[in-house]
């Protein structure tokens, strides 16, 4: 009966939480970066020679992710990789539409979607499709680019963010931008604000990010200046 108390408290709120989010029109960011706009989250698409690579999948399922992608004249099929920041539903939803794609997801992110460590009222994220496990820090290669994992727990225990060639750092819901400043991520919908809080501190060690990609709160070009409050 509590559960389903908090359940109904949770949808209610949850409209209000999303109304502060603001998303990005489906655009070339920088050269070789597109934002994509699905239904309340943006992914993002890194051109890697003749192919893509995917930061995250989207919400709303395949029909707004391909439409969207067509505007920029990308073809899902030339996604080769899916690097999924955690798995929660508005992040997966078009995972489907990559069906060359190989999908990422942190070794600690298995068990919000095995069960082991509920998401929220003692539900497991749901991932239908085949994925491959990876670990913290580490190096992944994709042709050219070059990626570093890092764990990023607190918005779900297997949070996870991309830093792609030094310099473009890809945060999911690790992170809020406010007045292009970052700020910890919606409470409701996290796992543990202390642990997020904690993950923020590491963010702002990193020193040579440039660029800063959310998938609710947009985009900075002054990734350092925006995590001075956390260093």
């Amino acid at each position: 009966m509590k559960t389903l108390a908090s359940l109904i408290k949770f949808l209610r709120e949850r409209k209000n939480e999303i109304a502060k989010m603001h998303h990005l029109e489906t655009q070339e960011l920088v050269p070789g970066i597109y934002a994509i706009q699905t239904k309340d989250a943006n992914f993002y698409v890194i051109r890697n020679g003749d192919g893509y690579i995917a930061i995250d999948a989207g919400g709303g399922g395949k029909g707004i992710a391909k439409a969207e992608l067509s505007k920029l004249g990308i073809d899902p099929e030339q996604v080769s990789a899916v690097l999924l920041t955690h798995t929660d539903f508005d992040h997966t939803s078009a995972l489907g539409l990559f069906k060359n794609a190989a999908v990422y997801i942190s070794k600690q992110e298995v068990q919000v979607i095995d069960g082991s460590v509920p998401r929220m009222f003692g539900m497991k994220n749901r991932l239908k499709h085949n994925y491959k496990v990876i670990e913290n820090d580490g190096e992944l290669r994709f042709g050219t680019r070059k990626i570093k994992p890092i764990l990023t727990p607190g918005h779900t225990s297997g949070s996870m963010c991309y830093l792609l060639d030094d310099t473009y750092l890809f945060v999911g819901d690790a992170l809020s931008l406010q007045d292009g400043k970052v700020v910890l991520f919606n409470s409701l919908f996290n796992m543990d604000d202390e642990i997020h809080r904690q993950s923020l501190k590491q963010l702002a060690q990193i020193q040579d990010a440039s660029y800063m990609f959310t998938a609710h709160y947009g985009f900075s070009d002054s990734c350092q200046e925006a995590f001075q409050k956390f260093r």
